[in-house]
């Protein structure tokens, strides 16, 4: 009988715990619930994060594949002209999109000239294109060897100065610039 006793007695309690863990519980799943939208908001964004790395990854070969491109142009010459030992006029930047710096700074019609497009022979990589242009910026001292020293009465080491920029830019997707600088030894070595 004592033993029931204590079963009763202890009852009522039991039943005000039961309460105090619901309590407890329903925290718990909320905090639990917060948690996991967290974990899928950061992943989302990681996602969202690895794609713009991937596009901006694919304009910037896009962009250096238009660079090499220009630089191949500007070395191979375009017909008759041979850009190592010619000074670019104005048909040359109508034609060839080589334009000397003067004609850059005062004429707005100056066009991007289209560079090659990365992808168009791969199937699994988006088209991306690119776009290029080449000024002259006149002649200028070109040296034998990085950090060599050339007097400036040397007259023999003047080659022409280009400067090539290339871009990618597509609606929606990353944009890359770039720019290099091409001189010319006179003569060629």
């Amino acid at each position: 009988m004592n033993a029931v006793r204590k079963n009763n007695s202890l009852a009522p309690g039991a039943r005000h715990q039961a309460g105090v863990s619901l309590l407890v519980v329903l925290i718990l799943l909320v905090v639990m619930s917060l948690l996991g939208l967290a974990v899928l908001r950061s992943s989302a964004m990681q996602e969202r994060m690895s794609a713009n790395m991937y596009d901006r990854n694919l304009a910037q070969q896009a962009a250096e594949q238009a660079l090499l491109f220009a630089r191949e142009q500007l070395d191979a010459g375009v017909g008759a002209k041979r850009w190592d030992v010619e000074e670019p006029d104005d048909a040359s930047c109508t034609n060839f999109g080589i334009c000397h710096w003067n004609k850059l700074q005062s004429d707005a019609t100056v066009t991007w000239r289209q560079g090659p497009t990365l992808g168009a022979t791969d199937p699994k990589v988006p088209n991306t294109e690119s776009w290029y242009w080449v000024e002259y910026l006149g002649m200028n001292q070109a040296h034998k060897e990085a950090g060599g020293v050339i007097p400036a009465s040397d007259t023999t080491s003047m080659g022409p100065l280009f400067r090539i920029t290339a871009r990618s830019a597509a609606a929606g997707r990353a944009n890359v610039t770039l720019q290099t600088d091409v001189i010319y030894r006179l003569p060629r070595l």
